[in-house]
């Protein structure tokens, strides 16, 4: 509802009761809008409802109260620039010590694993160099002729036959 008739005419009867020329152009303005008849009503009893309740008295210093308010939110000293970035500080600083702890911990356990794995290479190595006793590659050049030696018998067609 924002026609502005509309609100003009529901804050007129939040103050006092409509006016017979008000109330001929809320009943024209509800007849074509038939939507906001239960708001309407719902408007209508809360303001009758509103209206039974007693009025409380004000204090007598209210206006003095509310004017020295008004004169101390004006006097309070406005915020030094520095101080909006000690707030940022503040709320950044914690978060950044987090992420540095954390990127601290993912560089030291990376440093851990590769040296680890150094010290793997290096044991390997140190194994392989003390053998003393390797081979020489001429050994297998008669690799084929020592094969040829023993042949492997064929497998047994009868017996993978009866298998499956």
């Amino acid at each position: 509802m924002n026609d502005p008739l509309y609100h003009n005419l529901r804050e007129t009867g939040w103050r006092r009761k409509l006016t017979p020329a008000e109330e001929t152009q809320l009943r024209a303005w509800l007849a074509a809008h038939p939507e906001a008849q239960p708001e309407w009503e719902d408007e209508i009893r809360l303001n009758e409802v509103l209206d039974r309740l007693p009025a409380l008295p004000v204090a007598s210093n209210f206006t003095a109260r509310v004017l020295k308010a008004v004169e101390r939110e004006n006097a309070a000293p406005s915020h030094h620039p520095a101080a909006g970035w000690k707030r940022v500080w503040r709320a950044v600083l914690p978060k950044a010590a987090l992420a540095a702890a954390a990127l601290g911990i993912g560089l030291f356990t990376y440093h851990q694993a590769r040296a680890a794995k150094r010290m793997e290479l290096a044991q390997s190595v140190a194994a392989v160099a003390e053998v003393r006793s390797l081979p020489s590659p001429e050994i297998l050049q008669d690799f084929e002729a020592i094969r040829q030696l023993n042949p492997t018998p064929p497998p047994d067609e009868e017996l993978l036959a009866l298998l499956k």
